[in-house]
Formats: structure tokens, C-alpha cells, sequence
């Protein structure tokens, strides 16, 4: 048996209430963070509430056979930061469970998807996700903003989730926005508009910012990050975006 058990926006004892008896019940519990650094200052307690130790695992772990395999013989649990299923990855280990007649059961909890509400730009509205990935020396794509740019096209706004790794190695605001500028650059063509471009950091806690791209403060900003960029703005969009500084 599989639980796959979301644990919300940041903090970890934003987790649903009903996990608790499933994680109480289950004989192993793990802990991905890859998909988003969230706060787990609540990990010992949790530990102490459920009775079991929780093992942080990387994303190599979680794409191997180890959970599927436990999850043949015992009732295993998986928590992951925000929503489930808001990470194609992890849809694969349901998809790898039913294939192997493995039952599974999913815990949804809040997700960046849905909090991005809070910004006043209308969910209805927005179109494909992408992401921003860090650069190196030899990897530097541009794909993600194809994404972007057939939204706008369409009227729809994008939100661009931004890589990171760890509090040390993570894509900046400051240098999400630059790529992008770069980019537009190339093209030539006038494409976002820079003046109402939304930055989010650590959404979903109390320590939650939610500037325009133009603030100095930007430059300050820690993980989990990630950019809203408006496509068409309706009225009450308009009036709302007047809020965010």
C-alpha cells in the first residue's frame, strides 16, 4: 500500500489532519523536499505524534524501485511539500503501483497552484506552468519561455516556478528575471509586461512576500520563489495588482 500524502504550501504541520491516522498506521514514512524547500522545524514532532521515525529521501531515491518495493509488502507513505500530484514524478509511482496491483490512496492538501489566488490575478486565467532552471556553464535553455510566450498570446497569465536546491544554490529572482529579459532581447520584440510582473516568495507562510518585479526588495528574497507573468488583466485584476508594491 502507497499513500501518497500532501503536506501544503510550507510548513509541514500544514498537513491534512486525516494523514495523521494513515501515517500512525503506515510501517515506513519518507519525506521528499526536492520539489520544494519547505519548512520542516515540525519534523520531531510529527515524529513523536505518529510514533515513527521520518526518512528525508532524495529524488534519485524516489524515482528508484525503493518505495515501489516497500510498498508491495507494507503500507508505506510518501509526504511531498504542497499538492501530490502537482509534480508529474510522482504521478509515475501511481502509475508503477497500478501496474503492479499495489494499492495506492492520495492526500491532497494546498498548492501553489490554487495560492496564487492570493495575488488577485484570476486562476481561471492562467495558462501552462513552466520553470526556470539553474544555469551552468553548459546548460542554459530557453525553452520555458515558449511556454510563457504562448500564453501571453493567448491572454493567459504564467507562472514560472524557479529551481532550487538548497539555501545555497537556487535561481534568484534578480536572475529568473534577467534570463527572461535576455531572451526577449533576442527576439526583438517587446513581449512581457515588465511593470506588472508578480515575485513570490515563500508562499503560503508567515514570512510570505509578494513584490513586482521593479522593487529593490526582490534582491533579498529566499526560496521557494517563483514569478507570475500576467498575460491580458481584467478589471478587477487591474485594480488588485494596484495592492502589490
Amino acid at each position: 500500500m502507497l499513500y501518497l500524502i500532501g503536506t501544503g504550501l510550507y510548513y509541514l504541520n500544514d498537513l491534512p489532519l486525516r494523514a495523521l491516522e494513515k501515517l500512525k498506521n503506515c510501517d515506513e514514512v519518507f519525506l521528499e523536499r526536492y520539489t520544494n524547500l519547505n519548512d520542516i522545524s515540525f519534523l520531531e514532532q510529527l515524529e513523536n505524534q505518529i510514533g515513527k521515525k521520518i526518512d528525508i529521501i532524495e529524488r534519485e531515491t524516489v524515482e528508484s524501485e525503493l518505495i515501489i518495493e516497500k510498498a508491495s509488502k507494507n503500507k508505506v507513505a510518501l509526504l511531498i511539500p504542497g499538492d501530490p500530484l502537482a509534480a508529474t514524478t510522482h504521478f509515475s509511482l501511481i502509475a508503477e503501483c497500478k501496474n503492479r496491483d499495489i494499492k495506492t490512496e492520495i492526500i491532497h492538501s494546498s498548492s501553489i497552484f490554487s495560492a496564487v489566488g492570493e495575488t488577485g490575478l484570476s486562476l481561471y486565467k492562467f495558462g501552462g506552468t513552466t520553470s526556470i532552471p539553474i544555469y551552468d556553464e553548459h546548460f542554459h535553455p530557453e525553452s520555458f519561455f515558449e511556454v510563457i510566450e504562448e500564453n501571453i498570446k493567448c491572454g493567459y497569465h504564467s507562472l514560472v516556478l524557479l529551481e532550487v536546491r538548497n539555501k545555497e544554490k537556487f535561481v534568484s529572482a534578480l536572475d529568473a528575471i534577467q534570463i527572461l529579459k535576455n531572451i526577449e532581447n533576442k527576439k526583438g520584440i517587446p513581449i512581457v509586461d515588465w511593470n506588472n510582473v508578480i515575485v513570490i516568495s515563500k508562499l503560503g507562510s508567515s514570512d510570505q512576500k509578494i513584490y513586482k518585479s521593479g522593487n529593490e526588495e526582490i534582491k533579498n528574497l529566499n526560496p521557494p520563489l517563483s514569478l507570475i507573468v500576467p498575460g491580458k488583466l481584467n478589471e478587477n485584476e487591474k485594480e488588485a495588482l494596484k495592492f502589490i508594491d
